[in-house]
């Protein structure tokens, strides 16, 4: 599939190096590695709606 735009997207020191730990272990880019993931979350978000999203949240907000 042809990317066609990008998205940017400011996050914590901490976060990006978690996602280039990942990258590196998977053999993968970072951008592979954050548009996999945020695959993901979208395709959860779609099945469980906004509670999916909420919990996240929560989840960030307590340090977990």
């Amino acid at each position: 599939m042809a990317k066609e735009t990008a998205l940017s997207l400011r996050v914590t020191r901490a976060l990006k190096a978690e996602l280039e730990k990942i990258a590196l272990s998977e053999g993968r880019s970072i951008s592979q590695v954050c548009e996999a993931l945020l695959s993901g979350g979208l395709e959860a978000y779609k099945k469980q709606g906004s509670s999916y999203l909420q919990r996240l949240i929560v989840r960030k907000r307590q340090g977990s």
